[in-house]
């Protein structure tokens, strides 16, 4: 049986009957993983019944009446996609039947049939049957993540459970939009009873089956999910429906989760939100009021032109403290930001590169972590004033920044933040940042998730007797199953698969 709980429904199709009990008796009595929906004696039959149970597997002989083996695999395959088979042949030589691999077959058995070969071809059978549904599940989860519609067939037959219940964690700000090179998405492992989506690896979507979680609150769980991977210093925001739902709410479900994130998300706050509870979730989000921006984006010309770049700062400071006091959402503070930026850089003749501004405004948002932070650097990446600080000239070599390199790759088991390695070497969060683009082509997150995963894969190969845990943790990850969903989706291996 599946980690996430699936018994397979297989159909057996052949024309003679003691053949169809023979395997009949074989999967009941051994192969617990599978349960037969249905049996049928000629392709015909099989085909009007496949449409009437919806199996996921069919184990048909090749040579029968009315229909053969590889016409039912053919007919059918057009039918149901993703519909599996097992071809049965009296040929030892299967060359006759090669073709019918091309159509969904997984594997084959000779007659006549032997227990112990058909428990290792089942065996063999289901393991790819998982892997499978591994990976049709994952893309079709990708694609509910991304407001693509599922057809509801597909929805019941890889997520047959029930009911179901759904969480949205996001640490700190929301998804960068224009990054200079994409970070890996986030899923679940094979071994994992649940599913998990994130757009980058500071985000994880959960939906999990009602069965799988029991009688523990959901709430319950993804506080010590939340505890377990939260940064120190970081803010989080936690989302959830505590009520399960059936399959075909999901992708409803879903797609309100990442709305209530755009529309809740706020810098520094971390927030627990129950949408099944909360009274207020029909309020959007307010608008920018262009008077109240016009008034302050007028304050801040006269201090431009008349030098007072002091004055500046402290009506910048002034506006942040009072969008703190009313919890401004981040999508409204990029929104007052921007005209901001533009207005500064009209007024001081800011010839900085657009994209490399874009760049700097983003990690503004995605690394700071109060809104004290967030001014600060969007003070220093897009603001080029006399009185702004300046970095050493000496900082911006490839001497420097091997340091910083050097510094990672000795404390690659510690939480190693932005700010902390910022403040470290004397430089500004928004200059570090850019230090890494320059460099590396990367984000300083891509960079340091790259280097303990490559370091985690060196202690694999060194050791392969240490615990995935254990290596999670030499390589600063204090959850082993978040490590692993990192780890797969940089390799597209899970650590068990590389360490094998």
């Amino acid at each position: 049986m599946e980690p996430n709980g699936m018994i397979y429904k297989v159909v057996v199709v052949d024309d003679e009957v003691m053949a169809v009990k023979a395997i009949s008796r074989i999967l009941e009595r051994d192969c617990p993983g599978f349960e037969v929906a249905g049996t049928a004696g000629n392709g015909s039959e099989a085909l009007e019944l496949i449409g009437k149970v919806s199996p996921d597997l069919v184990l048909t002989d090749v040579e029968m009446p009315l229909m053969n083996g590889l016409e039912l695999v053919r007919q059918a395959s057009a039918i149901m996609p993703n519909l599996c088979f097992v071809i049965i042949s009296g040929y030892q030589d299967f060359e006759y039947a090669r073709d019918a691999f091309r159509s969904g077959v997984l594997d084959y058995l000779t007659k006549p049939i032997v227990p112990s070969q058909m428990l290792r071809t089942m065996k063999n059978v289901e393991e790819k049957l998982r892997r499978l549904y591994y990976d049709r599940r994952t893309g079709i989860f990708r694609k509910l993540c991304i407001g693509e519609t599922i057809a509801l067939e597909e929805i019941r037959q890889f997520f047959p459970y029930r009911e179901f219940y759904a969480a949205l964690l996001r640490e700190n700000g929301l998804p960068r939009r224009y990054s200079p090179s994409k970070e890996p998405e986030l899923y679940s492992t094979i071994e994992e009873a649940y599913s998990v989506y994130g757009r980058d690896n500071m985000e994880e979507l959960f939906l999990i089956p009602k069965e799988v979680l029991g009688q523990q609150p959901l709430i319950d769980y993804m506080t010590r999910v939340e505890r377990r991977q939260k940064t120190e210093g970081s803010y989080t925001t936690l989302l959830y429906y505590g009520e399960a739902f059936s399959g075909p709410e999901i992708s409803e479900k879903i797609r309100n989760l990442y709305y209530w994130l755009n529309t809740l998300s706020t810098v520094g706050l971390s927030q627990v939100v129950d949408l099944d509870k909360k009274r207020l979730l029909e309020e959007r989000i307010p608008s920018l009021d262009i008077a109240e921006l016009s008034g302050l984006l007028q304050e801040m010309g006269q201090y431009v032109k008349t030098g007072r770049y002091d004055q500046l700062q402290k009506c910048i400071i002034r506006a942040f403290t009072q969008w703190e006091k009313e919890k401004r959402p981040q999508v409204w503070l990029e929104q007052a930001t921007r005209r901001i930026r533009n207005f500064i850089g009209t007024q001081t003749g800011d010839t900085e590169s657009l994209i490399e501004s874009e760049y700097q405004f983003e990690d503004a948002f995605y690394y700071s972590t109060s809104m004290e932070m967030l001014w600060q650097n969007l003070y220093a990446s897009f603001y080029h004033l006399p009185e702004k600080e300046k970095e050493n000239h000496k900082v911006d070599s490839p001497e420097f920044f091997e340091n910083i390199k050097i510094y990672l790759r000795d404390h690659i088991s510690e939480p190693l933040s932005l700010q902390e390695i910022s403040d470290l070497f004397a430089i500004s969060q928004a200059y570090m940042s850019k230090l890494f683009r320059k460099y590396t082509r990367q984000s300083y997150n891509q960079y340091l998730t790259g280097i303990r995963i490559e370091r985690a894969k060196q202690l694999m190969e060194e050791n392969s007797e240490l615990f995935v845990k254990d290596i999670a943790e030499m390589v600063g990850y204090r959850d082993q199953f978040y490590f692993s969903r990192i780890f797969r989706s940089y390799t597209g291996q899970s650590p068990a698969d590389y360490i094998k």
